[in-house]
């Protein structure tokens, strides 16, 4: 892979449902066995936390940053991360830049409103031309992010959102599918 640093946003919360943890975890082990650094928003719970401890069971390198408020909601146990993987920002605005910004990649799986925050900033931020053109891949687990590719259709049919302007947004089915999906659109980004 040409690229070294994965972003990975998705949900953190305990509710999520349980059919996501094993993909999760694998997405984080993948990280790993590539010798890649995993960038996030820390947790350890949820599908973001199953992803840290896949990838720290392949002692990947770890990027967490948060925000105190963060911190505190969703990480049950800081000490399992080692000196120098947290770094705690003032707000959520500088946090989801600096995960932009480190990232070579961004991978999205199933999440909430703080998911759909993040990939939309990073678009609007892509857009405004304050970051470069990034891979941003949709992990459709189980068909989750099937209504909203299907959005992504429609505001391209009705003029809204510019396709070809779109051209760092890809999909896949699996946790095993995103990193040569991203190596592809990485690629083209880069000729």
């Amino acid at each position: 892979m040409t690229f070294k640093r994965i972003t990975v946003f998705g949900g953190a919360a305990k509710s999520i449902d349980t059919q996501y943890n094993a993909a999760a975890f694998k997405l984080g082990e993948i990280i790993g066995q590539n010798n890649m650094q995993l960038v996030f928003g820390i947790g350890d719970n949820g599908m973001m936390g199953q992803v840290f401890h896949g990838a720290l069971r392949e002692c990947a390198s770890i990027r967490g940053i948060t925000t105190p408020k963060l911190l505190e909601l969703q990480c049950e146990n800081p000490g399992l991360f080692k000196d120098g993987e947290i770094e705690i920002v003032p707000n959520l605005s500088v946090r989801k830049f600096q995960m932009f910004q480190e990232g070579d990649v961004m991978l999205v799986l199933p999440g909430g409103w703080g998911t759909l925050d993040e990939l939309a900033e990073f678009s609007v931020l892509i857009q405004t031309g304050e970051i470069p053109k990034k891979p941003l891949i949709f992990i459709n687990l189980f068909g989750f992010w099937n209504d909203f590719k299907n959005q992504l259709k429609r505001m391209y049919k009705d003029g809204t959102l510019n396709q070809e302007k779109a051209d760092y947004v890809g999909f896949v089915d699996t946790v095993e599918e995103a990193l040569p999906e991203a190596e592809k659109i990485y690629t083209k980004l880069h000729k």
